[in-house]
């Protein structure tokens, strides 16, 4: 199941996420509300929970979405759980402040990954839309023929080649913004391959 979210910043941030570990399919929980997702990584389990109205535009986290995720964070045995959402009231941010193992990411919020995470979600978004459109991923700049002196002929490896000098620089909101660019490049490659 491919969801496409209502909102200009859900889908880049569970993609940057889910390009951190092992993901399973996203499922509609429409108990909840959300589309889950589960990441596995270094054997830790992660529970990502895009609260999401009957649109896919990111919906609010209240006190009672709050105390159910904590429920299933302690009952599955997830070792953290974090919650996409347009918006947190008070009382609910009170209680997720109180655990350390759930974290709520908003749209003013969402640059809280590390730059060693955006970088390495953006390693491996590259990889893998290399193969997509080229059938392999390079091993050294040389495989690539995306460029050719200064003139590049992909922009997978334009925006690759910038976001290595933004990591250098340790321009955060930049780098996700080369994230993003990738993200659109994958719809632009993967989708029309699905739709023929």
């Amino acid at each position: 199941m491919q969801v496409e979210y209502n909102s200009d910043w859900v889908t880049p941030t569970i993609e940057l996420m889910k390009c951190l570990g092992d993901v399973t399919q996203p499922v509609r929980n429409e108990e909840m509300g959300s589309v889950d997702y589960v990441v596995e990584d270094n054997h830790k389990k992660k529970l990502i929970r895009a609260l999401v109205d009957e649109y896919d535009r990111a919906a609010p986290a209240y006190v009672e979405t709050i105390r159910e995720t904590i429920t299933e964070l302690d009952e599955d045995k997830y070792d953290e759980a974090v919650i996409l959402t347009d918006r947190i009231t008070d009382s609910a941010n009170d209680i997720v402040t109180s655990r350390e193992n759930l974290h709520v990411i908003t749209a003013n919020t969402k640059n809280s990954f590390s730059l060693v995470e955006i970088v390495s979600a953006i390693q491996k978004k590259t990889a893998e839309l290399c193969i997509a459109k080229c059938g392999k991923k390079p091993e050294t700049r040389d495989d690539c023929k995306g460029k050719t002196g200064r003139t590049y002929s992909c922009d997978i490896r334009r925006v690759s080649d910038d976001a290595t000098f933004h990591a250098t620089m340790k321009w955060k909101t930049v780098l996700l913004e080369d994230f993003n660019n990738l993200c659109e490049f994958e719809k632009a490659i993967i989708q029309p391959v699905e739709e023929g």
